[in-house]
């Protein structure tokens, strides 16, 4: 059985990367016990999720665009291919789909069948940073990802903690100040104690239509080589 979770593995990293992925890991859904899904059964029977990553700052531009025309129908095609391989050897997978949404109410209250970004951080591909984002070490939080979830034998990644320190250039960034410096391990306890719903979404509800979401926090992050690079240890 390890046999064979070290060769899914091998070929899971293989379709992803070779299609355009740039980062991917798996998450052990047992750690993800009580999450949010849809429908409340989605995870049965199901032991792994895969994360599936694609860095914007290639595209070299951030807007709605960018994620509409270039990273959703790429992560796409790229979880259709690896849940495609797990069903052809005999593994149930569902793919879920980089902009899924089941509801929307207003624009940064909408959920998907599950978090993608919790799937991610599960994985070890990076942690949730003061921006509320999923941030990597080598994409920073300017990442779009998809899920895989499967019953395929592999090997899972470990969670990865918090990694900010002491930088809080993403809540400095924040044009209304939405983001409040808070010290976290995995993540808050509760979402508000680090960003205001409200006024980021009324924000977001007040752009001219058919113009970019804010940006700011996200841009504002030194992770990924934008600014500078760090280690993470």
């Amino acid at each position: 059985m390890a046999k064979d979770a070290e060769e899914n593995l091998r070929e899971t990293r293989r379709i992803a990367l070779e299609n355009g992925a740039d980062v991917v890991g798996v998450a052990d859904l047992k750690r993800l016990t009580g999450i949010y899904t849809f429908p409340p059964h989605l995870l049965s029977g199901l032991r792994f999720g895969i994360s599936i990553g694609v860095g914007l700052d290639r595209h070299g531009r951030y807007d709605d665009l960018t994620e509409d025309e270039f990273a959703f129908p790429l992560l796409n095609g790229i979880a259709e291919k690896i849940a495609d391989h797990a069903h052809r050897r005999g593994h149930r997978a569902k793919r879920i789909a980089a902009d899924e949404r089941i509801e929307e109410h207003p624009p940064l209250r909408w959920r998907g069948e599950i978090s993608h970004k919790a799937v991610a951080m599960t994985s070890g591909l990076g942690w949730i940073g003061r921006s509320m984002l999923l941030v990597t070490p080598e994409l920073g939080p300017r990442v779009c990802l998809a899920t895989v979830l499967t019953d395929m034998p592999l090997i899972a990644g470990t969670p990865m903690r918090n990694h900010c320190g002491d930088c809080s250039e993403c809540v400095s960034a924040c044009p209304i100040g939405s983001l409040t410096k808070r010290e976290f391990e995995y993540r808050p306890d509760h979402l508000e104690e680090v960003l205001d719903v409200d006024t980021c979404d009324t924000k977001v509800e007040a752009r001219p239509k058919g113009t970019a979401l804010c940006y700011a926090c996200m841009l504002a992050c030194p992770f990924g080589g934008r600014k500078r690079r760090k280690k993470v240890v």
